[in-house]
């Protein structure tokens, strides 16, 4: 009876009752869409290696935004790999900063044009690459420039006119590239309430990293994770009212359900999704152009969509006795099965926009065998069915916490990157070393101490000194040690599986001193 009227509390809100036809119609009003899309796999830093996927996330999301109906310029330099696969694409340029200002000027007219004939004007920035912290503000890389913080406000969010913009950054440390770095390197709290640039624009952010963390790509997506969630929120898995309409909320709780199941934090995306006003705030809106299928197959679990060529569309769980209406890309056939089964549909080409019915497909055997164990972390993705409920509680949750507190573990260089762990190493290496020659001299300072009060009286004033010299190099071993095993800890992170080293010493048998090494988890 609780879930039945949380259920009906839900659709209340959204000014609806349940439909047993998927609703086709887009948001209420003129909108002109615009998208500049960005996908560079390289890194200028020798440090750093190159991604694999990032030029096909920036493709994909362009070609679920044109789809969509939404007037996109795509920026990006296709490997080897991806020409093969998209041999007839056409971009804007590549992703450079030169190529893209010269784009954003034509946008920029196109807004302003429909901005006097009254239509809402929406531009949606999404960006998959490298990314990465100096000077206390977050950039991500373009083949000629960084973008900073500084140069997204005052090169795109200050110049445009667009009634709403939306950012969508899947990089690492993408959170510094909206906000700030308080002292001491930690992350600034964001301040509450509607992002407004000067008057112009609401701006919304989704961003695959809420703080100084790494983003993933994974092999079984061929594409970063975080890229592919959005991917198929944007699809329709999110949207639970099949109004085809994806709001912010929606994709909140879509990215938190979809990650519940990865138990290693340092695997789990953690992400940034900030409405430019309210979590009622649209991201992207259907048109009716796309073919859409009604997943209305009781019991149907965590099912992946791929294409003719086996590129993972979109995954998709819906909660059990709710359906959810996707949008599919052009290509035909395409191919639905459950993630751990062994039985497909096949969607033929069909003409029209009519909406298919996953009840009224055959399914056959699966075409081709896994290929070898996945990763078990990211094969855990998606493993939480996804609902009405999950937004309701989304939103719940939003409006008494709106903004999570800054990290405790955010480290106070910048600029550290990879090479956190590395550090990390050579301190906790430190820290036990220094500690245990500034015990041995301690020990050591003992038993000369001892020596000199037995000592015949000509022989004290040496051991005496020797006795402060090894006081004062004990002294100043367990200094550093001290101190190395403080920055290791600030190093540290809230990993549960993060094992370490403790050094424990004190008085043995007959007045030595023990010193004992041993492992935790």
């Amino acid at each position: 009876m609780r879930r039945a009227a949380l259920v009906a509390a839900a659709l209340a809100v959204w000014g609806g009752t349940a439909r047993a036809e998927p609703a086709r119609a887009g948001p209420a009003g003129r909108v002109k869409r615009f998208a500049v899309v960005i996908g560079n796999n390289h890194s200028g830093r020798s440090d750093t290696r190159d991604l694999r996927y990032a030029d096909d996330d920036a493709v994909a999301m362009h070609q679920l935004l044109a789809q969509a109906g939404v007037d996109s310029s795509l920026f990006v330099n296709l490997d080897a790999e991806s020409r093969q696969l998209y041999p007839g694409l056409r971009s804007a340029g590549r992703p450079r900063w030169s190529a893209l200002r010269a784009r954003l000027d034509r946008i920029e007219a196109e807004i302003r044009a429909a901005g006097r004939a009254g239509v809402h004007t929406s531009l949606l920035v999404f960006f998959s690459g490298h990314g990465d912290v100096a000077n206390g503000e977050g950039y991500v890389e373009l083949e000629d420039a960084h973008l900073s913080r500084t140069l997204l406000r005052s090169g795109i969010l200050d110049r445009t006119s667009a009634s709403e913009v939306h950012v969508v950054v899947d990089a690492c440390r993408s959170y510094y590239l909206a906000f700030e770095k308080g002292a001491g390197g930690h992350r600034r709290r964001a301040a509450a309430g509607p992002l407004v640039d000067r008057g112009r624009a609401r701006i919304g952010y989704v961003l695959s990293t809420s703080s100084d963390r790494e983003s993933h790509e994974w092999e079984a997506f061929q594409g970063g994770i975080f890229s592919h969630e959005v991917r198929s929120a944007l699809r329709g898995a999110a949207d639970v009212d099949r109004d085809g309409r994806v709001t912010y909320a929606e994709l909140g709780a879509f990215l938190a359900v979809a990650n519940r199941g990865i138990r290693n934090a340092r695997f789990r995306p953690d992400f940034v999704v900030r409405p430019p006003a309210e979590l009622t705030d649209e991201l992207l809106g259907w048109s009716g152009a796309a073919q859409a299928l009604l997943l209305d197959l009781p019991g149907q679990g965590h099912m992946v969509l791929e294409g003719p060529g086996g590129e993972r569309v979109l995954d998709v769980h819906p909660l059990d006795g709710e359906s959810l209406l996707v949008h599919l890309p052009g290509v035909r056939p395409l191919f639905l099965r459950r993630a751990d089964g062994d039985r497909e549909f096949t969607i033929p080409a069909q003409p029209g926009t009519a909406t298919l019915r996953l009840s009224s497909l055959g399914a056959g055997p699966v075409r081709v065998a896994s290929k070898g164990a996945l990763h078990l972390a990211f094969s855990q993705l998606f493993s939480a069915p996804f609902g009405v409920l999950d937004v309701v509680r989304y939103r719940e949750a939003i409006a008494s916490a709106p903004e999570p507190e800054p990290d405790a573990a955010v480290s106070a260089d910048a600029d550290l990157g990879g090479g956190r762990a590395t550090a990390r190493r050579l301190t906790g290496a430190t820290a036990i070393v220094a500690g245990v020659a500034g015990l041995g001299l301690a020990g050591w300072a003992i038993e000369r101490s001892a020596e000199a009060d037995r000592a015949e009286q000509s022989r004290r004033p040496d051991l005496n000194a020797t006795v402060e010299n090894a006081r004062l190099a004990a002294g100043i071993s367990l200094g550093v040690a001290a101190s190395a095993a403080v920055v290791y800890w600030l190093l540290g992170d809230d990993d549960p599986d993060q094992a370490g080293l403790a050094v424990m010493a004190g008085p043995g048998a007959g007045g030595v001193y023990a010193i004992t090494l041993s492992s935790f988890w």
